[in-house]
């Protein structure tokens, strides 16, 4: 060896060591059947996420497509649609549809590249960590997981955006750790900070990255203290970018005020409303609703945790592999809510386990059958999983339509019938008009492509037993009376106000006798008790009676001239 080569040796051991022949984590496969078999798993999740790509957008997604709308239009976040969410997702949905355009299908065409970019960036990832067979193991089963219906995988949320830039910088920080330069450093923690602005759960794989870096850098590589938190300055300075810049242009716009009171006052409360006692009933029954069908897969990431232990293993590997799980865990629980879209954000970590637990189990077998045996034993129970998998989702996978999809999905729930809603006010609306949505349908704005009278674009913070529920109904009467829209939508459903037993009703009580002095019903559609849904227009909709509880009425403005009606008492 020349002595460049062994400088170069001793300034990298950790690199040196990952690719040593010698390393039993890093198992052989043929260059091209990992091509191969990488390739049949983005193309099979594609195909699948392509026949599904006109699903109807939920709730989430109408607040991000609509928001990115805006965008589109010159119309900063936090102007015309108000919410606690950072605007990351925002931002992400806006740049989808400048290239596949405003419509659902061209949203869920952004959802199945972000889904493809993070699958091939966690198989990169694991190869380092694990080696070949667990990284293919691992982006096959992450395929499956985040494809998952139940855990509302082929909809566009916020937590996909979250892991494909965590996964991202986790991978840059393995290259920077390795490499020493300062350069890659501050570049990971941008990406993780990118994921923070998609949500501000991720700020726990920060905390992960950081702690990652500083135990690799303090007791695996004895690097020196002032040089070791130089470069946890260096990643955590990345980190920070992306809020900062974000805070500097909405000080510029003149939106801070209304962004700190959302993002942070209104969200501190948010996150206070479930007890303590709450939390573990909560998480098992999270935990119930996205393993339905995929158990098995979740099983067997169950016996890669023991596999870390049962199988040699080094111990760097498995406290990066706990310590990213934990972290991943960490992002669901603010809130105590647990809702099935949040354990998106585990999916990586439990791909992972997979692929920990697949290896683990052949290493363990082969003394007892022989390497090829093994290979083949653990490979089988992985498929087993995967084929379980398929055959209780075949119908959803292959069969049912987009509409079924979201309809078996989201039961009373009427994304469904929202675009047609939509069409309706874009055809009897001026580009310049407003329209108002009292009502948590937010879609129906980004269908319709009118501007919303109120930044209120959920009903669910008016609802809510905190602190700014009764100001935030107040705001909303004024605004949507002084913007008197050409249209209101007015949906009378429960998902789409989920009322608390002591909830106010001023906005309810005002909507009622404000809609009708000021306006006529031109539009009834509701969801039937059978599952179907019927829409009457026009002459049709004024003298229909509803035969359920999930109702939405379109309503046409009677005059140009301001209307309002007497507040009532407060809640």
């Amino acid at each position: 060896m020349t002595a460049r080569g062994r400088s170069q040796a001793q300034a990298n051991p950790r690199e040196r060591s990952r690719r040593s022949p010698a390393d039993p984590e890093l198992d052989q496969v043929p260059r091209l059947v990992s091509v191969a078999v990488l390739a049949a798993i983005l193309v099979a999740a594609a195909l699948i996420r392509l026949r599904l790509a006109n699903l109807p957008l939920e709730r989430d997604e109408g607040e991000y497509a609509y928001a990115g709308q805006l965008m589109l239009q010159g119309v900063p976040p936090y102007q015309l649609a108000y919410n606690m969410k950072f605007p990351g997702t925002y931002g992400a949905y806006a740049a989808i549809m400048a290239v596949f355009g405003q419509t659902a299908w061209g949203i869920h065409i952004g959802l199945l590249l972000v889904n493809a970019a993070t699958t091939w960036l966690l198989y990169r990832l694991t190869r380092r960590l694990a080696g070949e067979r667990a990284a293919l193991v691992a982006a096959a089963a992450f395929a499956v997981l985040s494809l998952d219906r139940w855990i509302m995988g082929v909809f566009a949320h916020a937590t996909q955006f979250v892991i494909l830039p965590v996964v991202a910088g986790l991978l840059l920080l393995e290259r920077a750790s390795a490499s020493r330069r300062l350069g890659f450093l501050v570049a990971a923690g941008v990406l993780l900070g990118l994921a923070v602005l998609m949500k501000q759960h991720a700020a726990a794989f920060v905390a992960f990255a950081l702690a990652v870096l500083l135990w690799r850098d303090l007791k695996i590589d004895r690097t020196p203290l002032d040089a070791a938190l130089r470069r946890s300055g260096a990643l955590a300075l990345g980190a920070a970018a992306p809020l900062a810049i974000l805070c500097a242009l909405l000080v510029a716009q003149g939106l801070f005020g209304r962004f700190w009171l959302w993002t942070v006052r209104y969200a501190s409360a948010y996150v206070s409303e479930v007890p303590w006692r709450g939390a573990l009933p909560a998480l098992v029954a999270g935990i119930h609703s996205v393993t339905i069908a995929t158990w098995a897969l979740w099983l067997v990431a169950g016996i890669g945790l023991a596999g870390m232990w049962l199988a040699p293993w080094r111990r760097e590997t498995r406290v990066y592999v706990l310590g990213f799980l934990l972290a991943a865990f960490v992002t669901v629980c603010p809130g105590f809510y647990f809702r099935a879209h949040y354990f998106i954000a585990m999916l990586p970590a439990v791909a992972l386990l997979v692929g920990v637990a697949i290896v683990s189990l052949e290493r363990r077998a082969a003394k007892a059958l022989g390497p090829a045996a093994a290979a083949a034993a653990a490979v089988a129970l992985f498929l087993a999983a995967i084929l379980s998998y398929v055959a209780t989702e075949r119908g959803y996978l292959f069969t049912t339509s987009p509409d079924d999809v979201s309809r078996e999905r989201y039961g009373r729930n009427l994304f469904v019938e929202a675009p047609a809603i939509g069409r309706f006010i874009q055809a009897r609306t001026a580009a310049g008009d407003q329209v108002a949505v009292i009502g948590s349908e937010p879609e129906i704005y980004f269908y319709a492509n009118r501007r919303s009278a109120t930044g209120y674009i959920y009903m669910y913070p008016l609802m809510e037993p905190q602190p700014f529920a009764t100001r935030m109904q107040d705001e909303l009467i004024r605004e949507v009376e002084a913007a008197h829209p050409a249209m209101i939508v007015f949906v009378a459903s429960r998902t789409s106000w989920a009322p608390r037993p002591g909830s106010g009703r001023r906005v309810l009580d005002w909507a009622d006798r404000y809609l009708k002095q000021c306006y006529d019903v031109v539009g009834v559609t509701e969801r039937l008790p059978d599952g179907t849904s019927e829409s009457h227009w026009d002459a049709a909709a004024a003298g229909h009676q509803p035969r359920s509880g999930n109702v939405v009425y379109t309503l046409k403005r009677r005059s140009n001239t301001l209307c309002s009606v007497e507040p009532s008492s407060p809640p």
